[in-house]
Formats: structure tokens, sequence, C-alpha cells
């Protein structure tokens, strides 16, 4: 396997469509992009699926630990397909940039988030690539990632998430560096103020 893509959220239908979310549907967008499907696979803690791109075998990861504990799923990928952690790329939200921007980091701290925490715990490294979806804060964080998005606002969210979807891509065809310098300097979606 040359990449693991991991996209971060928690399971079940009151979690769809949220601002934590946001790694769950980056890695949905993938599926319906290059036509696979996940299969819960019980030794991982979570849906994951194979697919191809420019003759490199990428897996992709949708832990069911719950965000705290996804570090538990990523383990379990990792060492069963001796995965690089600098292939490892995740996928998530974050609520310090603003809503629609997209931000391509390697090896940096968790910044408080607990499902990054969960991992650079589990791996004892933090030398994995991490795709960060911006959501904004809202007016309670704790509360507001939890919270339905609006569904007024899906056209939007679709947009910031084909996005981040071609972050991904990106970086396994082109390169991290290049796509850093493509995404990073992408202002956050218009009209996305609010969200």
């Amino acid at each position: 396997m040359d990449w693991l893509v991991v996209g971060l959220g928690n399971p079940g239908k009151e979690y769809d469509f949220t601002p934590h979310n946001m790694g769950f549907m980056v890695c949905d967008s993938l599926s319906s992009f290059f036509n696979f499907d996940f299969t819960f696979e019980k030794k991982f803690l979570g849906f994951f699926a194979f697919f191809y791109i420019d003759g490199q075998k990428v897996g992709v990861l949708k832990p069911v630990t719950y965000m705290n504990l996804s570090g538990d799923s990523v383990l379990k990928v990792v060492n069963f397909y001796r995965v690089n952690h600098s292939q490892l790329l995740v996928v998530h939200d974050d609520i310090d940039l603003p809503f629609g921007r997209i931000k391509i980091k390697k090896n940096s701290s968790s910044g408080g988030h607990r499902g990054i925490e969960s991992i650079i715990n589990a791996l004892s490294s933090k030398d994995f690539i991490r795709v960060k979806v911006g959501v904004g804060r809202g007016n309670d964080p704790v509360n507001y990632v939890l919270s339905k998005l609006d569904k007024g606002k899906k056209p939007l969210v679709e947009k910031v998430i084909n996005i981040a979807r071609n972050a991904v891509i990106s970086i396994m065809s082109e390169g991290l560096n290049k796509a850093m310098t493509e995404f990073n300097r992408l202002l956050e979606v218009n009209g996305s103020e609010g969200v």
C-alpha cells in the first residue's frame, strides 16, 4: 500500500453533516469520485477501502471509534500494512480556520484537535500529513462542531469538500510541496461566512 488516507469523524446518523465529520465527508467524496465502496472491517475498527491513483495503491479509512479514540483504528491499519508515517494522510475539521479554508501541514502538533492528538499518541509520531478543513468556530465551538450544518448551505459545503478531496488527490499525484503551494494559498470559499 502506497498511501493511507484517513478521514476523521464520529459514526452514527446524528453526526452526519456536522463540521466534526468533514473528514468522513471527504472520504465519501473520494468514494464517489473513484467509484469504490467501503466495507466495515472489524479488525481495523472502521470502514475501509482501496483504490488506485497513478498506479499507486491507496487505502482509505473511516474509524468508527469516535473522534477521541481515532488513533486506535489508525494504528491497527498502519501496523497491518506497515504504512510509513510519511505516507499517512489525515483529513479533519479545524475550528481555527475560516469555513472553507484548506491547509495542508506535516509534522505539526495537534492544535487541540482530539482526533489528531489520539493519532499522535497511538503512533508516537506526528510525522504525517494533515489536510485541515476550516469549519470556523461558531458561538460555542464544542456544540457547533457536533451540530448539523445549515441545509441551505449544502452546495457550499459540497464545494469545500470537493476542494479538500482535490487537495488529497494532489498530494498523492503531484507531491506534497506542490499541493501545499496550490491549496494553502486558497482563501475560504466565497459566501462561506456564517455557515
